[in-house]
């Protein structure tokens, strides 16, 4: 019998047309696994997962098939997930997926009628995926809506106070606040619980900051909600997750600090920023404006999460970037900071992890640790 050829594409979308069992074959389900949103979590059966949470697959919409591990960082399609699951390549994962799909012994009629399943299945997701660019741009709109409805000025708001008695960052010692950031009184808080689907919903003061991509564009908006503590102070809000981002900010970051232009000037914005220029890169808001304290000429990012340091796009004249880690010594996140480094070395830039040494989990737990030292002399 002569050998079936088929491409790379035709494989994966038979593979997609018939996505639920492909993907609890090569990811099977435990007893906390579970699908919410159209995500089915379960243990990464790449590595020593130990529970559900950061590993998904989407099945279904413009997605089918993806899957991530914020754990790691990692993240991949559905020819991906085979080569996850039995830590093979690329091309051991192909002959796998010609076998369980039964394309060396099966009919050509039973061939026609796959190959005829898969480009349904590919329109649909051609559909899905317009769709979901609409989202997209409404979700962006809507991102921007909220963080320009906010007071541009954060002096006297809960903001200052959360960030200079909280979390030790005083920004009035820099004569001008970031402008990313914006104080909206009564922002609205939802949240729903992946697991119970229970739903949590307020109005709360929020810290807004905008999120854009690497040619200046809107896309998000990072809200961190307050409340105050049983002490008195301002601090996150006693709700499920604090922290939230409206939008899609895969790639983009939060640019919270410029820098210094040159001779003491006004600097230019990141896309048009010069050849050679460095940045530095966060995770979270509150590290990243630590950063800002300690070295306000530096230009610094919020990428918001681990896993988008590996992602974030920067311009081409970006030439450095120093990424402000966390002290985390889990081995999924140690490999997704080496990820990054990687990625961002293979784009041609020199890149350096800075790992603060004066204790804390990172730069904002050793900035207020340092603030809490009695200074010499004193009583």
């Amino acid at each position: 019998m002569t050998r079936q050829t088929f491409s790379l594409d035709e494989i994966k979308g038979m593979l997609l047309a018939q996505l639920d069992q492909v993907v609890y074959h090569y990811a099977p389900a435990v007893a906390q696994s579970h699908e919410t949103h159209g995500k089915y979590f379960t243990l990464n059966p790449g590595r020593a997962d130990r529970s559900v949470g950061s590993f998904y697959v989407h099945m279904g919409g413009p997605k089918a098939g993806n899957w991530t591990d914020h754990a790691t960082g990692e993240f991949g399609d559905v020819l991906d997930l085979i080569a996850l699951s039995l830590n093979c390549d690329l091309k051991a994962a192909l002959r796998e997926a010609r076998a369980f799909l039964g394309l060396e012994t099966a009919s050509p009629e039973l061939i026609r009628q796959r190959r005829q399943a898969a480009d349904q299945a590919k329109r649909r997701r051609k559909e899905q995926e317009q769709s979901e660019k609409d989202k997209q741009w409404k979700r962006a709109r809507l991102a921007h809506r909220i963080w320009l409805s906010g007071q541009a000025s954060i002096k006297g708001t809960p903001i200052e106070y959360y960030l200079r008695d909280t979390r030790g960052i005083d920004l009035s010692r820099l004569g001008r606040q970031p402008g990313a950031l914006r104080y909206v009184p009564d922002c609205f808080y939802k949240h729903v619980d992946d697991e119970t689907g229970e739903v949590t919903e307020g109005r709360y003061p929020a810290m807004v900051a905008i999120v854009v991509n690497h040619r200046g564009m809107i896309v998000a908006c990072h809200r961190t909600y307050l409340a105050l503590n049983a002490q008195g102070l301002w601090d996150k809000a006693p709700v499920p997750k604090a922290k939230k981002v409206l939008g899609t900010y895969g790639g983009s970051a939060i640019n919270l600090w410029k820098g210094v232009g040159p001779q003491g000037g006004k600097p230019s914005s990141l896309p048009k920023c010069p050849p050679g220029t460095r940045v530095l890169v966060a995770e979270g808001i509150e590290d990243a404006l630590s950063a800002v304290l300690l070295l306000p000429h530096e230009r610094v990012l919020s990428a918001i999460s681990l896993s988008n340091m590996q992602s974030l796009i920067l311009p081409d004249n970006v030439a450095e970037v120093t990424f402000l880690a966390d002290r985390d010594e889990k081995p999924e996140q140690r490999e997704a900071l080496d990820r990054a480094v990687q990625a961002h070395q293979k784009a041609g830039r020199k890149v350096r992890v800075f790992l603060n040494k004066w204790g804390g989990k990172d730069l904002n737990d050793a900035l207020r640790q340092s603030s809490q030292q009695p200074t010499e002399g004193a009583a």
